[in-house]
C-alpha cells in the first residue's frame, strides 16, 4: 500500500468527493484508510467546507436511497399483480372419474366440482367425527360399568365394531362408554362387571387429567365419540 498520495489521486479522489461518493467508497478505490481519505480532503478543503460537504453527500445519498428502494418496491408489486393475473388453477385427469382438466384464468370464476360419492357409506360415517367433551352437553346422569373390583374397565376403541373406519391411531386409543339408559347399560353387563350410576356427568370434566394420564383419551356416549 502506498504511504502517501499523488497529486493525481488527491484531484481524483476531490471530484468523487464533491460528486457524492462516500468516503468510505473512496477508500476502497484508492486502497486507503478511511482516515487517510479523510485527512486529505480536509486538508484540500478546509475543515468547514468538508463538513459542508459532507453533509450535502449524506443527504445525496438518503435521497438516491430512498429512490432506489420505491423503484424496488415498485419493480416488487408489478411483479405480484403479473403473477396473480398469470395464476391458473388446474385440476388433473382423473383415470376413475369423469371430470377433464380445468384451467381458471379469472379469479371471478368459480367452478362447482360434485363431490365424489363413489365407495363411501355416507349412513355408516354420518358426522362421525371426534368431539370435545367440553363442547357436547351430556344428561345429568348418566350410567358407566366397571369390572367387579370397583375400577374402570376401559377398551380400545378397535372393539368397538361401529367405529372401526377411524384411523389406525385412533382405534388404539382407550375408551370408556357411558350410558343413559340404565336398561340398556344393565343389558351389556357381564356378571364380572358392575353397573354404576354417576349423578352428575360433569365429573368426567373434573377427572379428565386424571384419566389421560391413565392413557384414556375417549368417551362413547350414543353415537358420539368424546375426546377428553
Amino acid at each position: 500500500m502506498p504511504k502517501k498520495l499523488t497529486e493525481l489521486q488527491k484531484r481524483e479522489i476531490s471530484k468523487s468527493f464533491m460528486d457524492g461518493t462516500e468516503v468510505k467508497r473512496i477508500s476502497e478505490i484508492y486502497n486507503f484508510s478511511t482516515q487517510t481519505i479523510i485527512k486529505q480532503l480536509k486538508s484540500i478543503f478546509g475543515e468547514e467546507k468538508y463538513k459542508d460537504l459532507k453533509n450535502v453527500n449524506l443527504l445525496k445519498n438518503q435521497k438516491s436511497k430512498k429512490r432506489l428502494q420505491r423503484a424496488d418496491a415498485s419493480k416488487k408489486h408489478k411483479k405480484s399483480i403479473e403473477k396473480s393475473s398469470n395464476d391458473k388453477i388446474k385440476i388433473k385427469k382423473n383415470e376413475n372419474t369423469n371430470i377433464e382438466s380445468i384451467s381458471i384464468d379469472n379469479k371471478d370464476t368459480f367452478v362447482e366440482i360434485i363431490p365424489l360419492n363413489d365407495g363411501v357409506d355416507l349412513d355408516k360415517r354420518k358426522d362421525m367425527s371426534t368431539i370435545p367433551i367440553l363442547d357436547f352437553e351430556l344428561p345429568q346422569v348418566v350410567y358407566m360399568i366397571i369390572d367387579k373390583k370397583i375400577e374402570l374397565d376401559p377398551r380400545r376403541l378397535k372393539e368397538f365394531p361401529e367405529w372401526d373406519f377411524m384411523p389406525e391411531d385412533d382405534l388404539m386409543r382407550l375408551t370408556l362408554e357411558i350410558y343413559q339408559d340404565k336398561k340398556k347399560a344393565q343389558n351389556v353387563c357381564s356378571n364380572n362387571q358392575k353397573l354404576i350410576k354417576i349423578p352428575n356427568s360433569k365429573v368426567f370434566l373434573l377427572v379428565a387429567e386424571i384419566l389421560k394420564e391413565k392413557g384414556i383419551s375417549r368417551i362413547i356416549y350414543k353415537d358420539s365419540l368424546l375426546s377428553l
